[in-house]
């Protein structure tokens, strides 16, 4: 009877070091399943970034476009100003679009605040301070490029109302230097939003590498 006792002692206490070494290990499973799941939402807002991104450059382009043509309408005899006048009017269409695009972005990034908020990162720390710090590039990326996009609202207005005057000779000028100061606003503020986006990336890097 002592002799099957003590197998049975025994056996116990192996089951009992097996739950614990299973309890250490858990931990180190969630922390992975984790970060998988943060990589994973962050993918998802760096495609609508993406997209995003393209709707920027195609209404840079435009007023580039247009920028271009009032140059060359201002360094020779002036044309019709009605096809200037609809060319910002088209312009201010496609930054309008811009804003829209915005908006989705921040739904994702919404999306990732709400994917990451509920998971327990536990002792895992440096995950936790990385999610965290991901969320808060991604919020600074959206404000520097909304307001790039306001900038660039004000330019549009701007420049509208300094062609509504058909005869170059009677322009407001206040309005050209206004719409002018805008645009270089919008083109600091797009900046730094450049900056905030390799600092996103630069973070997700370092979180890839904690899978």
């Amino acid at each position: 009877m002592m002799e099957r006792a003590r197998v049975i002692f025994l056996l116990l206490l192996l089951v009992g070091c097996a739950l614990l070494v299973a309890g250490c290990t858990t931990p180190r499973m969630g922390d992975t399943h984790n970060t998988t799941v943060v990589i994973q939402s962050y993918n998802t807002w760096a495609d609508q970034q993406v997209s995003y991104s393209k709707q920027v450059s195609s209404t840079l382009n435009q007023i580039g476009n247009t920028l271009n043509e009032y140059n060359h309408e201002t360094a020779n005899d002036p044309s019709d100003p009605g096809t200037l006048q609809g060319d910002v009017a088209s312009d201010g269409q496609a930054i309008n679009q811009w804003g829209s695009a915005s908006t989705t972005l921040g739904s994702a990034t919404n999306s990732f605040s709400s994917d990451t908020a509920s998971l327990s990162f536990g002792n895992d720390t440096e995950t936790s301070r990385l999610t965290g710090l991901l969320l808060q590039e991604m919020k600074i990326y959206s404000i520097d490029m909304k307001n790039a996009q306001q900038h660039f609202v004000d330019y549009n207005r701007d420049l509208s109302g300094y062609l509504s005057e058909k005869d170059p000779d009677y322009r407001d000028d206040s309005l050209r230097m206004a719409a002018m100061d805008a645009k270089s606003q919008a083109l600091l503020s797009i900046s730094d939003g450049d900056n905030a986006l390799s600092n996103i990336t630069a973070t997700a890097k370092i979180l890839q590498q904690e899978q």
